[in-house]
């Protein structure tokens, strides 16, 4: 296999958590339509490569953790357009843009974190407008947040 352009695209969590999402569908479909077709079968195999459902699954599995869960193509389309619109002469690079959008910082110290030389590129003032911006303009993962903590306690505790 060879890498032809490593850079052709880059996806947002969001992208990948629908595209995901339809794989396995998509899958399930298959698996169901094929039993269908042969229910004495019990030994039944798919083209579907064999580790694809377990990646898909621990995937989502992951995602289902971050901001992107509440996120919308109407929203990340929106969100984008109007950061650009109002913070062009930030002079956002594309990954930072993305890295804004999938991890939805909430504080200052997540902001400086995802944008590259924050202390020399902005004052505490713009950087408190960008962080305002996305609190505003991207949907709060406070809930699943939650829901992965109380996991994580029940886990603990199982053990």
């Amino acid at each position: 296999m060879e890498i032809v352009n490593k850079n052709a695209a880059l996806l947002s969590n969001f992208e990948v958590y629908t595209l995901l999402k339809e794989t396995k569908e998509k899958s399930a479909q298959k698996l169901i339509k094929k039993k269908n077709l042969d229910p004495n079968n019990s030994n039944f195999s798919t083209n579907v490569d064999k580790h694809l459902p377990t990646v898909v699954y621990e995937s989502l599995k992951y995602l289902e953790k971050t901001p992107c869960v509440k996120q919308s193509a109407e929203t990340v389309n929106n969100f984008l357009t109007q950061l650009d619109e109002k913070f062009k002469e930030y002079n956002l690079t594309k990954l930072e843009k993305l890295q804004l959008l999938n991890h939805r910082p909430s504080s200052a110290v997540e902001l400086q974190s995802l944008i590259e030389d924050s202390e020399e590129r902005f004052t505490i003032e713009q950087m408190d407008n960008l962080l305002e911006f996305v609190l505003k303009n991207l949907p709060d993962n406070q809930e699943s947040e939650e829901n992965f903590e109380s996991e994580s306690l029940d886990n603990d505790f199982d053990n």
